[in-house]
């Protein structure tokens, strides 16, 4: 198969290709399941970003072993990719602990006020607007202050 790009749809691939590593990887730098997935994929655009006439060479570096290329520092740290995975990232940490957090309190009051009904269908609606009803709560408050008024309490049971 072959295909042709112009040089700023080059440049966008080389971008989704280190978000898309970025995302699939994650914390699984040497040996997750998807880093031997799309790592030859990967190293085969980055190597056409080095060495292609109408390549994207600041964007890519020799790796370590130097027998590969892997990001530069400009893609990691100053790119349009590398913001955009910023904004991801931020979106995903606020979504996650505010759905945790909304999770957690909805659990603990429904064991201190069990709910009255008794239909499943009307149980599992009970609990999504409570969960719905606290995690704008919680959205509101990390809108207006961010983490400011976070505490953790390490070894306690005291519920917060």
């Amino acid at each position: 198969m072959n295909i042709t790009l112009s040089r700023k749809e080059f440049t966008r691939l080389v971008e989704l290709v280190y978000m898309g590593t970025e995302v699939a990887w994650g914390a699984d730098r040497d040996d997750g399941p998807y880093v031997k997935r799309y790592d030859e994929l990967a190293r085969k655009i980055y190597k056409l970003a080095a060495e292609d006439k109408d390549g994207r060479p600041e964007y890519v570096e020799d790796s370590e072993a130097g027998d590969e290329y892997e990001p530069s520092l400009r893609l990691e740290t100053d790119s349009p990719a590398c913001h955009a995975l910023e904004r991801y990232e931020n979106h995903t940490f606020w979504e996650a602990l505010i759905s945790r957090l909304a999770e957690r309190d909805a659990e603990r009051e429904e064991t201190r006020n069990p709910p009255s009904a008794t239909d499943p269908d009307a149980l599992l609606q009970a609990q999504i607007d409570l969960e719905k009803k606290i995690e704008d709560r919680y959205r509101a408050e990390f809108v207006k202050n961010d983490l400011e008024n976070v505490f953790v309490m390490f070894g306690s049971d005291r519920l917060s």
